[in-house]
């Protein structure tokens, strides 16, 4: 009775304007075929790094992920977004953590990997921050390789960032950086404790 007052009453809201009827309708939620491009990973000690071929091989490249569709670029914030240079690709989720890694347009190409999380306000990846990158020209190569692990077995992951500039073999502008994760998801440099984990020996760059 209450609900038929309520639509059926003297007192109804006034029609939509023509405004209110050619609104945009809300964005859908996520989907499960989306989803289901990244592959789940249970991350103990993750190597990511770029690559300087414009189409690698799933056999060759373990971020050759699977190309995301136009259907599925609304659930790409813009700074994910394909462009000129390339594609979006999609290559794995995190398992516990809610991260996804892509790979997307570089310098040249698609050449780079990136971390985003999933925001449930915006019904989108957002891009957390650039994991690995490999750009050469003519014997210059800037370089920058990520490592996803969790040093001190607490379930919350760190991310080590390494960085060098190589011009035929003389290597320049090195850093090394260990950073630990904060909610809701992201990232920032790790406590002396925790950064000595990671000792540099034991992060080497993909050749």
């Amino acid at each position: 009775m209450l609900l038929a007052i309520g639509l059926f009453g003297c007192n109804q809201d006034p029609a939509p304007t023509e405004a209110e009827n050619t609104a945009p309708a809300t964005q859908p939620a996520v989907n499960e075929g989306f989803l289901n491009l990244f592959e789940e990973v249970n991350v103990v000690k993750m190597h990511l790094f770029g690559t300087n071929q414009v189409e690698p091989k799933v056999e060759d490249y373990p971020y050759a992920g699977k190309p995301i569709g136009e259907a599925d670029l609304k659930f790409l914030s813009p700074d994910l977004q394909p462009n000129e240079v390339g594609s979006v690709y999609a290559c794995y989720r995190t398992e516990n953590n809610g991260f996804f890694i892509l790979r997307v347009p570089g310098k040249y190409a698609s050449s780079d990997l990136a971390l985003a999380k999933w925001d449930t306000n915006a019904n989108q990846l957002i891009k957390v921050m650039d994991l690995a990158m490999l750009q050469c020209d003519e014997g210059m190569c800037h370089q920058q390789d990520a490592w996803l692990t969790d040093l001190d077995d607490d379930r919350s992951l760190e991310l080590v960032i390494r960085k060098q500039v190589n011009d035929n073999g003389k290597i320049s502008n090195e850093e090394f950086t260990v950073l630990a994760q904060q909610p809701p998801g992201s990232f920032t440099k790790a406590p002396e404790n925790l950064a000595t984990l990671a000792p540099a020996t034991s992060y080497v760059f993909q050749k």
